[in-house]
């Protein structure tokens, strides 16, 4: 064996080397947090409602979901055709009088541990009172907080009651104060007669 040939033979085992030193030192990628446990729900159901009441015994709100998947490692249930409803909760209403003020309907949805309802696609709110001059309110995203009992968005929405449309982007609402502010409003239009359905 020559000179030339020694060289390039040690020169290519030390490439080697260094290159499979490399690939075992390299670590996984940072940027994916979900490992194989945490994609694996502990447990799925169907059907499933969870009912939330007031100290005094008074139904707050509910939700339910044709299918409920829960990742504990995740802290998260992600639910199908969810259903989330918003009780009266006026200290002077009895429970006989209780009734249901909102019931927010979407294609699917993500309850987390710290009370966060996230509901997405055709998210649809109904006014289920006969008082109020909204009927029905339609987005696409929409975040409720159970603990505040406040939820908002930053997509489209548009607001309908009996005579006008109201579309605008992002809103804010207070389901106690039965307050709603709309951030930025887009466009309103107004009926002489109420619209028929």
């Amino acid at each position: 064996m020559n000179r030339r040939s020694l060289v390039l033979i040690i020169v290519f085992l030390l490439t080697a080397v260094l290159v499979l030193w490399s690939v075992t030192e390299r670590k996984p990628p940072e940027d994916f947090d979900e490992t194989p446990e945490q994609l694996i729900p502990d447990f799925t159901a169907r059907g499933l409602e969870t009912r939330i009441f007031e100290s005094d015994g008074r139904l707050s709100h509910q939700i339910r979901a044709d299918r409920m998947a829960h990742f504990s490692l995740l802290g998260r249930t992600e639910l199908d055709s969810p259903v989330y409803i918003s009780y009266l909760s006026d200290e002077q209403v009895n429970i006989e009088e209780a009734g249901a003020i909102w019931q927010i309907t979407a294609v699917s949805g993500r309850f987390y541990e710290n009370e966060l309802l996230e509901l997405e696609e055709q998210v649809t709110i109904l006014n289920l009172s006969d008082s109020g001059y909204i009927e029905q309110i339609e987005t696409e995203f929409l975040a409720i907080d159970l603990q505040t009992r406040t939820m908002q968005t930053d997509e489209a929405v548009t607001i309908r009651g009996p005579r006008f449309i109201v579309r605008g982007e992002g809103m804010r609402v207070d389901l106690e104060a039965q307050q709603l502010e709309l951030i930025k409003h887009v466009e309103t239009i107004f009926y002489p007669r109420p619209r028929a359905e």
